[in-house]
């Protein structure tokens, strides 16, 4: 999974500047990938907990409101903002690792990543086509 510039890292509260190539492999991520300052972050933050559950896959999901902004994060200080509407923006695909009540894991360490320009699909359905959410009465 490659986080690309403009998809935002909500625990740093900052949108990525250079792509970071993270390797999952069996639900972990395994490789932290990529040159510039957003690929050290976070190698640096998952090191410092020194806890493997850090690295698990917590939850997905993606975000149906149209009227929450991806850009809304450039517009209040970090301590203002809890990353609400990033998480919750139309089209948006949510990759989360680390602590997960309901699958027994309780590291400190969570990161959520609201990822923009995404195609998934869920059981053989597009969900998401490029970053826009699909009307599944049209598919």
């Amino acid at each position: 999974m490659v986080l690309a510039p403009g998809d935002v890292n909500l625990t740093f509260k900052r949108y990525v500047e250079t792509p970071v190539a993270l390797t999952i492999e069996d639900d972990v991520v395994t490789k932290i990938e990529g040159s510039g300052v957003d690929t050290e972050l976070l190698r640096s933050y998952y090191s410092a907990w020194n806890d493997p559950e850090a690295y698990a896959v917590s939850h997905v999901g993606w975000g149906m409101n149209p009227g929450a902004r991806w850009d809304a994060l450039a517009m209040y200080d970090r301590s203002q903002i809890n990353g609400t509407e990033q998480r919750a923006f139309e089209g948006n695909f949510l990759f989360s690792t680390g602590a997960n009540e309901t699958a027994g894991r309780f590291t400190d360490c969570h990161f959520d990543f609201p990822m923009r320009n995404c195609s998934i699909e869920l059981d053989g359905q597009l969900i998401i086509d490029h970053g826009r959410l699909v009307d599944p009465r049209l598919a």
